[in-house]
């Protein structure tokens, strides 16, 4: 058995027909010695030859069973191969050493756009571009004295004489058959990527230079990390040098004023609601005018589940500026409007108190006189004394009108004067009016007395119709360039909401107008009666006090 073993390993390092070449030889060899020895020997050594024949016929056999086995096992692995081969996504090719094509799989011909028939036999370069052509004999000469992989970028041509960028890795194989190198070679179309990484080039150099003529700079926020990362736009709209920022959260906030500073933080401490951010921040600044940035973004979630806020930062200072400019412009125009028609309604009201005192007061004052000194009867002269007490009447009537529409006092005696008397006049039993006002108050101009003197008397006048009340304080103090005007009363207060008051009510809408001329605040407080404040800068007008 072991001799049989033995034989078996040698004859399966020789061909057939050389073990049936040397029995030949043997049988030969023993015939001859036959011729020469006695019938006895040459049948035993023949007996011993057939023997050893049929043994090796039986080896012969084994191992032609076990070469059509390894031929199956070697044609289903081929078969399997080439399967693999045809059917890959990625496209192959199989050069030799003049790169012509050998093979290819059917990746590589839908890639090419032409049937395999079309492309075996034709040199590869044929499809690259003349420009890049070089580059791949390169490529292939690594391939021969590399052991490992290669690859590079290339372009290449279509039938339809379409370009497209393609990722080329091959290696170098010797054929068994041959001697002769084959290059084995793999193309991945990347074009598309290609297109869109230059689109996004495209895009990302738009979006630079969209934001940087916009003023806009772009920003993220990891509140986890403590970390902050600015743009250079936004470096250059925060006026940051390089080095002045650390990157974390408290050294963006040193930039901020300090009011404004809880409004990142508050949006920090919300981290992981994914909702927008929309702030106003004020910057610090050695300049006079206030610089404001608007920051817009929104929190989102990366690939590794980690939450930050991304967004956009806009310089909005001179926008700020303009439309507080607008608003001022449009107030100072208001104001001039109001002024004037206020203006106006003064010079109306000194016509018609001039036309009431000196045209028909003066005819009552003649009729007076007149019926003094008509001599009557008893009867009638009770009579004429009814038309009498009837005409004086009338003419308080007129000289209170007239007083209302131009206090005479105020243009002859000045402000606390005129306030005063109209306290005095308007006060009676149930009635009181107390008046505390500054000693200055009489150096402020002209027109300022005459907004205050109208405001006042329409407070006083509002108080006597509908506030029920039985003192009224009039207090008028004047500091530090302020000018404070405060009247309050112990009557009802007001019955419903004094927004909706003040847009009802025509003489509280004159009130804010004065107030507007005057550049005060106004204030209303309902509670245990009614109280009104007015205070001013007087310093803001013509007359300078001592």
């Amino acid at each position: 058995m072991r001799l049989k073993k033995t034989r078996r390993k040698g004859l399966s390092k020789i061909s057939k027909e050389a073990i049936l070449t040397a029995l030949r030889l043997r049988a030969e060899q023993l015939s001859v010695k036959q011729n020469e020895s006695d019938d006895n020997t040459g049948t035993g050594e023949v007996a011993a030859l057939l023997n050893e024949l049929e043994i090796h016929e039986l080896e012969l056999e084994m191992q032609n069973d076990e070469l059509k086995a390894s031929y199956k096992t070697t044609e289903m692995e081929r078969s399997r191969f080439a399967d693999f081969f045809d059917s890959a996504p990625i496209s192959y090719f199989i050069l030799d050493g003049q790169c012509i094509v050998k093979e290819l799989n059917h990746a590589g011909s839908k890639l090419l756009k032409q049937q395999k028939w079309e492309i075996k036999g034709r040199y590869f370069t044929d499809w690259l571009l003349p420009a890049v052509r070089e580059d791949f004999y390169e490529f292939v000469k690594r391939l021969k004295h590399s052991d490992s992989g290669n690859c590079y970028e290339t372009k290449l041509t279509t039938r339809e004489e379409k370009v497209l960028f393609v990722q080329v890795g091959g290696t170098a194989i010797k054929n068994p058959d041959t001697e002769q190198i084959d290059y084995y070679i793999t193309l991945t179309d990347v074009t598309e990527s290609k297109n869109v990484a230059q689109n996004l080039t495209d895009t990302t150099e738009s979006l630079n230079q969209i934001l940087k003529a916009s003023l806009t700079g772009t920003w993220r926020i990891w509140p986890k990390q403590n970390r902050v990362f600015l743009d250079e736009f936004s470096k250059n709209i925060l006026s940051i040098n390089n080095g002045e920022l650390t990157n974390t959260i408290e050294s963006f906030l040193d930039l901020i004023v300090p009011q404004d500073r809880q409004k990142v933080c508050s949006i920090c401490k919300t981290s992981g609601s994914l909702r927008e951010v929309d702030l106003e921040l004020g910057l610090q600044t050695q300049k006079k005018e206030q610089e404001t940035i608007l920051v817009k973004g929104k929190e989102v979630i990366s690939n590794e589940g980690e939450h930050y806020f991304t967004g956009i930062l806009l310089d909005i200072s001179e926008r700020k500026r303009a439309i507080a400019k607008e608003y001022e412009d449009k107030s100072e125009q208001q104001r001039l409007l109001t002024e004037a028609s206020i203006n106006a309604q003064e010079k109306e009201r000194n016509k018609i108190s001039a036309a009431l005192h000196d045209s028909i007061c003066q005819l009552l004052y003649g009729i007076r006189f007149n019926f003094h000194h008509l001599k009557k009867g008893k009867h009638e002269q009770e009579e004429l004394n009814n038309i009498t007490i009837l005409i004086d009447e009338v003419i308080r009537e007129i000289r209170a009108i007239s007083y209302e529409l131009t206090p005479s006092i105020l243009k002859d005696f000045g402000f606390t004067a005129g306030i005063k008397e109209m306290a005095h006049r308007l006060s009676h039993e149930t009635f009181k009016i107390y008046c505390k006002i500054h000693h200055h108050a009489d150096k402020l101009p002209a027109n300022v007395q005459l907004y205050v003197f109208r405001i006042v008397q329409e407070l006083l006048n509002n108080c006597i119709k509908h506030a029920q009340a039985s003192e009224v304080q009039i207090t008028v103090c004047l500091e530090n360039n302020i000018a404070s005007v405060v009247i309050s009363d112990n009557g009802k207060g007001f019955d419903e909401d004094i927004e909706i008051a003040l847009r009802r009510g025509s003489g509280l809408r004159g009130i804010k107008n004065r107030v507007s001329l005057l550049n005060g605040e106004l204030k209303i407080y309902n509670h245990a009666g009614a109280r009104f404040s007015l205070s001013f800068n007087f310093s803001d007008f013509k007359e300078v006090f001592p």
